[in-house]
C-alpha cells in the first residue's frame, strides 16, 4: 500500500512541475502543450488513486 502511495505521490509531483513550467516558462506551443497534457493526466491519476486509497483506509 506504502509503495502505491509513493508512486501516485511522485505522479502528484510531476505533474504540479510540469503544469509551473509550462506557464512560467517561454516555451515553443508544443512543448507548452505537452507539458500541459502530462500535467493534466498526471493530476488526475494521482488524486482519483489518493482518493480511491483514502476511501479504502477509512472503511477498514
Amino acid at each position: 500500500m506504502t509503495n502505491k502511495i509513493r508512486i501516485l505521490l511522485l505522479l502528484l509531483v510531476i505533474g504540479s512541475t510540469s503544469l509551473v513550467l509550462s506557464l512560467t516558462l517561454p516555451l515553443p506551443d508544443g512543448l507548452k502543450w505537452t507539458f500541459l497534457v502530462i500535467a493534466v493526466l498526471f493530476n488526475i491519476t494521482s488524486a482519483i488513486g489518493l482518493m480511491v486509497i483514502g476511501v479504502k483506509k477509512t472503511r477498514e
